[in-house]
């Protein structure tokens, strides 16, 4: 079906040929082009959909903020060598083990660090940073995405609030941990 619908939108629109497709500008060649394709196999696979805009964002997070190793593979750390998992996709995606001079396992680790200058991500499109808090907010109306408002929270509380207990109390006795984090001193009259 998918085949069908795109081959037949294809037909109907205006298209400019360049390159190595000019030898199709000739409607007979091209029709002749559209009906070879609907004669070969199509698979179209589409991912489900997700369910809201933060599983897209988990999703591309995987891609976008990765690190050239994880700690998991990463097996050992002695004597200046360090030991490591790594998949050999020559071998027919085999899982192996090396095992470098610390010195050489930095060097190749370094040769993924961008150099200075250079973006991970550049943002575009909705993304783009002209009118980027008007586009999202459509975006979320449209996809009828739950808009939270932005609170501002004094640090203590924001990360009382990601890791679910008080940071500026003891776990153990419950006392107020006033200096270790920074605070002033309580004022003792």
């Amino acid at each position: 079906m998918f085949r069908g619908k795109f081959l037949s939108a294809l037909k109907t629109t205006d298209l400019d040929f360049c390159g190595s497709a000019k030898q199709y500008e000739d409607p007979r060649d091209f029709l002749n082009l559209v009906d070879r394709c609907y004669n070969k196999e199509w698979v179209a696979y589409c991912k489900p959909p997700f369910r809201d805009s933060s599983g897209v964002i988990h999703y591309l997070g995987r891609y976008t903020h990765r690190v050239a190793i994880s700690n998991n593979r990463i097996l050992n750390v002695r004597n200046g060598q360090v030991t490591f998992k790594w998949r050999d996709y020559a071998d027919g995606r085999k899982e192996k083990i090396m095992t470098l001079s610390a010195m050489e396992f930095i060097r190749r680790f370094l040769l993924h660090v961008l150099p200075k200058g250079f973006v991970k991500i550049r943002h575009y499109g909705l993304l783009g940073n002209r009118n980027k808090t008007k586009k999202l907010m459509l975006c979320k109306r449209l996809t009828n995405t739950l808009i939270r408002p932005k609170e501002k929270l004094p640090t203590l509380q924001l990360i009382q609030k990601l890791i679910g207990h008080d940071i500026s109390t003891c776990p153990v006795c419950g006392t107020l941990l006033r200096h270790s984090i920074g605070l002033p001193p309580p004022i003792v009259s």
